[in-house]
């Protein structure tokens, strides 16, 4: 009688499409009371005790300097807008750089941040780009890294490990060449920062082109608007010369 709601309707389709019992449940933390605890209770009764989820993961609240993301303020971003003006592991990296467990302030200094971080794991990445690494081992269980990632997913305690490899390898490309010592510890870095970076979805570009991308077509979007106050010059549409130069200069 009646009509599903939010809590059942979240339980049925969970049973239809994971079966009674699954691993992982996400959700932000709002949604523990009364939404999560009605699924746990009414999908329990149903399927026995011992069924439903395995683990729960909570999300702290996003919010965009330092106000809550909300429909209701019209503070929303997505990904796909994002997109336009960031790289996918900028904004990868300004995700994972706080604990998915504590609130995230999303902000332009953040993705700063991030850009400047991959910007420095890239230039050693391309100092050492012709340096083979097959042959070396991938990151073991009780690597801190991976430690680090199976403790509650604490991706801040990896970029921590990930910062300490980085150092590693600067120190190595600055010693004097020639040494077998200094070769292997450069490619088992290398390696190491490459299948690290991999498992979270980074440093997947290559080195060079992860600094020129885009140049391109900056470079043909500034010729277009070159061309374009030519002829508004010529036009003497002298507004429209003035307003794409301020942006040639602010460019």
């Amino acid at each position: 009688r009646g009509r599903p709601g939010w809590h059942i309707e979240c339980s049925a389709m969970s049973t239809e499409y994971l079966g009674t019992t699954f691993d992982i449940h996400g959700g932000g933390q709002d949604l523990i009371f009364p939404h999560h605890e009605n699924e746990i209770a009414q999908s329990i009764c149903a399927n026995g005790a011992g069924t439903f989820a395995k683990l729960w993961m909570h999300n702290g609240y996003v919010v965009i300097e330092g106000e809550k993301m909300s429909k209701s303020i019209g503070n929303i971003l997505t990904v796909h807008a994002l997109l336009a003006d960031h790289a996918g592991e900028v904004l990868r990296l300004a995700l994972l750089a706080t604990h998915y467990r504590q609130p995230l302030n999303w902000s332009a200094a953040a993705l700063g941040q991030a850009r400047d971080m991959l910007d420095r794991f890239y230039t050693a990445l391309r100092k050492v780009g012709d340096v083979d690494t097959s042959g070396y081992e991938g990151l073991a269980d009780d690597d801190p890294f991976m430690e680090a990632l199976a403790d509650d997913l604490n991706t801040p305690l990896a970029f921590a490990e990930m910062h300490k490899r980085l150092q590693a390898l600067n120190a190595a490309i600055i010693r004097p060449e020639g040494t077998r010592e200094r070769s292997d510890e450069i490619a088992k870095a290398k390696s190491w920062l490459l299948e690290a970076g991999g498992i979270l979805g980074l440093l997947q570009v290559d080195a060079d082109a992860w600094f020129t991308e885009g140049a391109e077509a900056d470079a043909g979007e500034i010729e277009a608007l070159i061309a374009e106050r030519v002829q508004a010059r010529a036009d003497r549409d002298f507004a429209t010369a003035d307003r794409i130069r301020d942006e040639l200069v602010a460019r």
